[in-house]
């Protein structure tokens, strides 16, 4: 098969280039626009030509200075093939290969020139096992924030600092206990309030004490204006960070627009959960990177122990790499 690129100022131009060219038993790969016009990828079982892209012809009457393209790359292609295989929008599969093979950086691996191309569009910023502020878990229902708390409490107390774990079981749900099966404690051994005055009390003692703590907040579902109303009201009175838990499960679009609805809250840092039973994980990632959210920790595995990786560009392109199982990047987990 012959891959070609061919720009043109519109649509049917380029559908016009490429028929004349490879003839009408062409396929039309993918299309985006770009300044002056459109690219489109077109193939072709039929021998002979170039694979080189051709430049717009609007740009050339116009005198500008055309856009540099990239020559077709193999590494390239199989970076975006991945990226949509595992469920991520078009542009953003395009912008992250074209983004791994430019910069002067050049690898035949596409696992690493995924991880350029992703290093170029996000960023990672773990929690450190003391953090610098209370932490409160905000996610929506099923995505695992109890779990979270648990592992964050666990990895705090074999790095030799305590963090004090808190059940906000402001809608009744038996959380604490919850907490404390995760924990393996008793229940009268966590910390457990039922409305957001004893919270209220409850942070100002463990201020007092110069502690730390991890807050357990009951779901939010972020379609929900009066739910994103009530978390914006409570961040407004407590001195703790918002740190999204969200899980690698769902359809992209749902994904962005979750993401984007705690972003608004101020959400800046979020960990990702169900990594281990989710093949496609493409949604999550381009959806925090839309969010302008920073990626945390990876969860990779439902155990207490070991299950928070720092995230990293490496880390997420292996994830990203098409089949790769989960374990690949558990390397480093606490």
């Amino acid at each position: 098969m012959r891959m070609k690129m061919f720009a043109a100022e519109s649509l049917e131009a380029a559908k016009a280039l490429i028929f004349a060219e490879m003839g009408d038993d062409a396929i039309i790969l993918s299309e985006r626009e770009v300044p002056g016009g459109v690219e489109v990828r077109a193939a072709t079982d039929k021998l002979g030509g170039g694979m080189v892209p051709n430049e717009s012809r609007i740009l050339t009457r116009l005198g500008a200075a055309p856009t540099p393209r990239l020559v077709e790359s193999p590494v390239r292609n199989r970076v975006r093939d991945a990226l949509l295989w595992h469920g991520t929008p078009q542009r953003f599969a395009d912008r992250i290969a074209d983004a791994g093979i430019t910069g002067g950086f050049e690898s035949e691996d596409p696992s690493t020139a995924l991880a350029a191309g992703l290093d170029s569009a996000i960023t990672c910023d773990p929690i450190p096992p003391a953090p610098h502020r209370n932490i409160v878990l905000v996610g929506a229902p099923g995505h695992g924030r109890t779990a979270t708390a648990a592992k964050l409490t666990r990895r705090a107390a074999v790095a030799k600092a305590e963090v004090l774990p808190i059940a906000a079981d402001l809608d009744h749900t038996a959380g604490g206990a919850q907490l404390a099966a995760y924990l393996q404690r008793e229940q009268n051994q966590i910390r457990s309030v039922n409305n957001p005055n004893d919270l209220f009390k409850l942070l100002k003692v463990v201020q007092d004490e110069g502690k730390r703590c991890v807050i357990d907040l009951p779901a939010i579902i972020p379609f929900d204006q009066d739910d994103m109303a009530s978390l914006q009201d409570l961040l407004a009175v407590i001195n703790a960070e918002p740190v999204l838990v969200i899980s690698a499960e769902g359809h992209p679009e749902d994904l962005n627009e979750a993401a984007r609805a705690f972003a608004r809250c101020g959400v800046r840092r979020a960990i990702v959960t169900k990594l281990d039973v989710t093949r496609r994980r493409g949604g999550i990632v381009s959806a925090l990177i839309s969010a302008k959210i920073a990626f945390s920790h990876l969860a990779i595995t439902p155990f207490i122990g070991g299950g928070l990786v720092p995230a990293t560009p490496s880390r997420l392109a292996q994830l990203l790499t098409e089949d790769a199982p989960a374990h690949v990047a558990l390397k480093g987990a606490a």
